[in-house]
């Protein structure tokens, strides 16, 4: 798990703004389709991601 986290922090490093705002809005739309179809798992999982994309762009507003 700290691999791909530390994988992921990579990616969200090496996206612009623009390209993390794009990418937590489309995981934050899927989180949603997947909370309605009931798939609380799948959806807790793109949590996490959108979290570190999250957290990314306010490290750099700060």
């Amino acid at each position: 798990m700290e691999n791909r986290t530390r994988a992921l922090g990579d990616a969200a490093d090496a996206m612009s703004d623009d390209e993390l705002g794009t990418a937590i809005a489309a995981l934050h739309a899927r989180e949603r389709e997947l909370l309605v179809a009931g798939d609380s798992e799948a959806a807790f999982d793109l949590m996490g991601t959108k979290f570190v994309l999250l957290s990314t762009l306010e490290g750099r507003r700060r």
